[in-house]
């Protein structure tokens, strides 16, 4: 619930808040198939793992920076992990439950997923209001850095299932294919595909919107925390 603040702190406008915001969307999407390419390639567990790293790395950079620059150095690299991670996740579920013949839980576990993450996103925005009014705002990050490191051991004690070996490797063409079919071919995925995005695209604008309202009307991070 802080970040606008601890740009603000840093001497960043609300320019350079969405800026950061945009290069970090614009790393994920550009780095999406190449890292999607790889986890076909090298296996979800070290696709997940590769992430971890630079999820860790990318908060390292973060929670150190006072520059814009910097910031967008650590947003470039969080981009870059976020990839990495995004897919590969649902992917390793859904083999593991295959392996055992569970595949038709997969939407059950998956919903799980979400709903744990909702929640620990409110606790987190708890924790870290209650930090930043203690400790400072850089101090979220330093203990953000520690919560995303996490991450890099639990990826590591991962098993990779056993799954069909691709008949070839995936190619460029094979990919512009699949986003044709996806995008224009298939008129109930499409439709999915629009829905989510432009649902996705409304709440991000909508929560940034609210961070850069929150400084412009002089809340402070007591006053934003319940309201995030």
């Amino acid at each position: 619930p802080v970040v606008a603040l601890f740009y603000n702190e840093n001497g960043l406008d609300t320019f350079d808040i969405y800026l950061l915001q945009a290069i970090y969307s614009f790393s994920v999407a550009f780095f999406e198939l190449p890292s999607g390419y790889l986890g076909d390639i090298i296996g979800r567990r070290r696709s997940l793992v590769i992430g971890s790293f630079l999820g860790a790395i990318g908060f390292v950079v973060q929670s150190s920076s006072s520059t814009l620059p910097g910031f967008a150095c650590a947003q470039i690299i969080l981009g870059l992990g976020g990839s990495f991670i995004s897919g590969s996740d649902s992917a390793l579920l859904f083999d593991s439950l295959a392996a055992m013949k569970r595949q038709h839980y997969y939407l059950g576990y998956e919903g799980r997923i979400t709903a744990l993450g909702h929640l620990g996103e409110t606790i987190a925005a708890i924790g870290g209001g209650l930090i930043a009014a203690w400790l400072g705002y850089r101090s979220v990050y330093v203990c953000q850095t520690m919560v995303a490191a996490i991450a890099i051991p639990s990826s590591l004690l991962l098993l990779e299932p056993p799954r069909k070996k691709l008949a070839a490797r995936p190619s460029l063409a094979q990919i512009f294919e699949i986003s044709r079919h996806s995008l224009f071919e298939d008129a109930r995925l499409s439709s999915t595909i629009l829905i989510s995005s432009v649902a996705g695209l409304a709440t991000l604008c909508m929560a940034w919107t609210c961070q850069i309202y929150f400084i412009t009307v002089g809340f402070n991070e007591v006053q934003i925390t319940p309201l995030w």
